[in-house]
């Protein structure tokens, strides 16, 4: 059945479903073809198109300017490249040659690289990763403009869908990890993709949908959590039940939608299974082994009780609109207490029954989607938050809107005494301050990931990998470590990392040992050389007992930043790079 026309006026919703709307006004007599509306409906159209351009070429800019200015290539790249470029070379989509094990998480995030490796005769790596960028923030520009056309079409205010745009597009880490290598840029586009589809009716829905999904599934094997928290939400609170659709029509477009997406899914499914013996990425396996778990009554038990739950900073809510890793500190305690209170309004919104059906389901899908990662992934890794984040922001655009709009009709209302009746004029100052904030906090980091990029990846890991290269006795040599990215590309040796994100050894070690003792894995398996941090050195942690250290191993080399970090003048997040800017590298004692 096709989807039926989009009953809704430009940026609001029925009278039913909006509790702050203006009156009705009464129809009046249709007005010829050539008439005055009709002229203004072209202008607002050419407006909005204009409006779309400029976005598209602001968000791009920001996204070169941030690109030109810290060279950011972040560690997790040269992890996937290593495997892209021994495709491109034919070697096969391996990380080390002979051994067909999935080292990589994004289809698309290896597979883009090899492509413009090969077609650039592997000539530069340098070329490939500004080709790759190119790609992402492009795709992250076309993601913002699909975000745009949503929040033009169904919120009332102009200034909210601005507000809404450039809090997601501004975001440090969405700009980050969409220029330092990562797919985040193709993870916004499919995601802004899919959003579009379930949030606007009109012609092509489900395929707007589905090639979504497979784009979300292409992009990262997380991307069937989002496809199923967004139905979910969806189907709670149906963003088109006020437009005359049911929950039986949305079940359909959404079956439809499926299909779709599991078609253009399915050859990289059946491929990946044929080569490696299974489509589940070997990293996950890694991550997974060993790991808390947990049952679903303890699922259930965590989300009852997450309102009340503030234990630990590494809790998503703490982190999810902060900069890159800034439980490693150095970050000002206002920052952290504004971006807990924007995901604490965020995430509890779906409760409010006043509020809009997309707005509802937007706040739902932000709690849903942190429960995962807080209860379920228990690992907090600062590229899986920006999908997380495009949920939130738009909750916040959202609510932004409604209120906004609240304040307009104080007057109607007989409200517009004291301070009430400066209140448009307040949210107008705060909207400004929230994308100045959020600017701000850019600028910061992009700052910070300069720094990093000079003094710890330029500095730190790249040489030790060139040096591992030319130190090693063979090809063969095995080397245990956590950082696997760098060093494992510029040695091209054999890599026994933690926690066994390119090492099958390593992973089955682990699993034999147990959860007590996996920092034992490093005796078993015998590297040749061991690459540490020297806080993994003083006492057993998770990745090193290193009781027996002095016993095997000698210290031969060691590379130290930390004079340098010391005398960056002004940096914010400095712990994040005092974290690596010292590392020690050892080698196995004959016989």
């Amino acid at each position: 059945m096709p989807d039926s026309p989009d009953r809704r006026y430009r940026g609001g919703t029925t009278q039913a479903s909006v509790p702050f709307t203006t009156p009705p006004v009464a129809p009046s007599a249709p007005a010829p073809a050539t008439s005055r509306p009709s002229s203004l409906a072209r202008v607002a159209a050419r407006a909005a198109r204009s409006l779309e351009g400029k976005v598209f070429l602001a968000v791009l800019s920001a996204a070169l300017a941030f690109s030109a200015y810290t060279g950011h290539v972040w560690e997790d790249y040269w992890i996937t490249f290593r495997a892209s470029r021994n495709l491109a070379t034919g070697h096969g989509l391996v990380f080390t040659s002979g051994e067909r094990l999935h080292t990589f998480t994004s289809p698309l995030g290896v597979l883009l690289p090899a492509g413009l490796s090969w077609l650039t005769g592997s000539a530069s790596d340098d070329l490939v990763v500004w080709l790759f960028r190119l790609v992402s923030m492009t795709a992250l520009a076309a993601g913002m403009v699909l975000l745009l056309r949503l929040a033009l079409r169904l919120q009332r205010h102009r200034l909210s869908s601005i507000l809404t745009v450039a809090l997601v597009a501004l975001d440090a880490k969405t700009l980050d990890f969409s220029i330092n290598g990562m797919e985040t840029g193709l993870l916004v586009f499919f995601l802004a993709l899919t959003l579009h589809g379930l949030l606007v009716a009109g012609p092509r829905r489900a395929l707007r949908i589905g090639v979504g999904w497979a784009g979300l599934m292409w992009t990262r094997p997380d991307g069937c959590v989002y496809i199923a928290i967004l139905a979910a939400t969806a189907l709670v609170f149906p963003p088109d039940t006020t437009a005359g659709r049911t929950r039986t029509e949305l079940w359909k477009t959404l079956l439809r939608a499926g299909f779709v997406g599991a078609v253009l899914y399915l050859p990289w499914f059946a491929w990946a299974w044929w080569y490696y013996g299974s489509p589940v990425p070997h990293t996950v396996v890694a991550k997974a082994t060993n790991g808390p778990g947990f049952s679903p009554l303890d699922l259930a038990a965590r989300l009852l009780l997450s309102p009340f739950s503030f234990a630990s900073t590494i809790d998503v809510r703490w982190q999810v609109f902060m900069p890159p890793d800034a439980y490693f500190g150095g970050w000002h305690y206002t920052l952290q207490a504004t971006c807990l209170g924007l995901a604490l309004v965020a995430s509890f919104a779906w409760l409010v029954p006043l509020l809009r059906a997309e707005t509802r389901m937007l706040s739902l899908a932000f709690f849903l989607a942190m429960a995962f990662l807080n209860d379920v992934v228990q690992y907090l890794a600062a590229w899986y938050l920006p999908a997380v984040e495009v949920f939130g922001y738009l909750t916040i655009g959202f609510l932004f809107d409604q209120v906004f709009s609240l304040a307009t009709r104080l007057p109607e209302l007989g409200w517009d005494r004291g301070w009430f009746r400066r209140l448009p004029l307040v949210l107008r100052v705060s909207a400004a301050a929230l994308i100045a904030g959020q600017a701000s906090v850019t600028v910061c980091v992009a700052r910070q990931m300069a720094e990093q990029q000079e003094l710890i990846e330029n500095g730190i890991r790249r040489p030790i990998g060139m040096w591992l290269r030319d130190h090693a006795r063979t090809p063969h040599d095995t080397v245990f470590l956590e950082p696997l990215g760098y060093i494992g590309y510029y040695s091209q040796l054999k890599m026994l990392d933690y926690p066994g994100l390119s090492s099958r050894e390593m992973v089955d070690a682990r699993r034999r040992l147990g959860p007590a003792n996996e920092n034992q894995a490093y005796l078993e398996l015998k590297p040749d050389w061991l690459v540490l941090r020297p806080a993994e050195v003083r006492r057993p942690n998770p990745i090193i007992d290193p009781t027996r250290l002095g016993e095997l191993y000698e210290l031969v080399q060691v590379f130290d930043a930390s004079d340098r970090v010391r005398a960056v003048p002004w940096l914010a997040g400095r712990e994040y790079l005092q974290n690596d800017q010292t590392f020690l590298v050892f080698h196995r004692k004959s016989g």
